[in-house]
């Protein structure tokens, strides 16, 4: 099932792009509970997220659960692996077109206005959210580097669960050979096209529930080098939704109000 996006109501055009865009990153563990604790949690909040983006989201016969305010965006597979809900009053005055690549773990939204995002010279920027999952050998991805990291040259935030580990994200874990084979390839790619690791260095984003597995850095989110400067903030600063990954909030701006911009890694 495949929602389409809303147009923006007739006669108001679009409106200029915020100075301020949240969007959340989160594996649901498939939990209807995690789903609901995460939209609930919203409330307590000043201002709703325009955009929050699943990863293994909760499926019942084909359909992803909603919440009142947000429109949802997922490929059009039985088991959806990756989920977007858009705030109604963001889609209202931004065109948001979902692209899919043909599988069940990835998905695009293409954003744009017909004014300049963010003061910017662009009209338009893509977020890709992927759940690459890999058999225990860990040899084969599900979502290839290419596919993560494309060479464009307008704004582009990729994240989501990518099971891969390295130390650039985890500096002081111990990691075995076939992590490192595994993960190379995808942060070679992401540097060639000019992309930069948000996460601040060994803050875990999962801990297990059960087990005796050490918390991990797991979701991993990158900016190519057009969105850099307009990344405010990440921070995994929410109350827990139940599953053993923590949601994580991305912050984008104008570059004004950026006191420290991020330093690429």
């Amino acid at each position: 099932m495949n929602n389409q996006p809303a147009p923006p109501h007739q006669g108001q055009g679009l409106s200029p792009a915020p100075n301020l865009l949240s969007i959340i990153q989160h594996n649901c563990l498939g939990s209807w509970n995690a789903f609901l604790s995460l939209f609930e949690s919203f409330k307590e909040a000043t201002t709703y997220p325009s955009i929050v983006l699943l990863q293994d989201p909760p499926v019942n016969k084909a359909h992803l659960p909603s919440f009142n305010g947000f429109k949802s965006f997922f490929p059009p597979v039985r088991k959806p692996r990756v989920a977007a809900d858009v705030h109604m009053s963001f889609l209202s005055n931004y065109t948001v077109l979902p692209r899919f690549k043909g599988v069940d773990d990835v998905l695009a939204l293409d954003i744009s206005s017909n004014e300049p995002l963010f003061n910017t010279a662009f009209h338009s920027f893509r977020v890709i959210n992927a759940y690459s999952t890999n058999p225990a050998d860990h040899r084969v991805h599900s979502v290839s580097p290419e596919v993560l990291f494309p060479d464009l040259g307008f704004p582009l935030l990729v994240l989501g669960d990518h099971n891969i580990h390295n130390p650039l994200s985890d500096p002081l874990r111990h990691f075995s050979s076939r992590e490192i084979s595994s993960s190379t390839p995808y942060l070679e790619k992401a540097a060639e096209s000019g992309f930069a690791l948000l996460n601040p260095p060994g803050e875990y984003t999962r801990f297990p529930l059960v087990g005796t597995t050490r918390p991990s850095v797991i979701d991993l989110s990158f900016a190519n080098a057009p969105l850099l400067p307009l990344v405010k903030s990440w921070e995994a600063s929410l109350p827990s939704t139940g599953s053993d990954y923590i949601p994580i909030t991305i912050t984008l701006a104008t570059p004004s109000l950026n006191q420290k911009p991020p330093r690429p890694r």
